[in-house]
């Protein structure tokens, strides 16, 4: 018998923090947001200065999270 769609949703809601936690420790999440976030910034920048690219990118992964 499946479970209830509330139950999903609570065992979703108990499993949330650890699933985020484990994603962001990935060195696959780190390569794939880097890259992307690369990317982003070259499309909206153009070619800028290295260390302005790498600070920013740095700061803007910090603030980027998982809803």
């Amino acid at each position: 018998m499946p479970l209830s769609e509330s139950t999903v949703s609570k065992l979703a809601d108990a499993l949330k923090a650890d699933i985020v936690q484990e994603i962001y420790d990935s060195e696959k999440y780190y390569d794939f947001m880097t890259e992307l976030i690369g990317e982003a910034l070259e499309k909206k920048l153009g070619n800028c200065d290295q260390d302005l690219f790498f600070d920013l990118g740095l700061c803007l992964m910090d603030r980027i999270e998982l809803k």
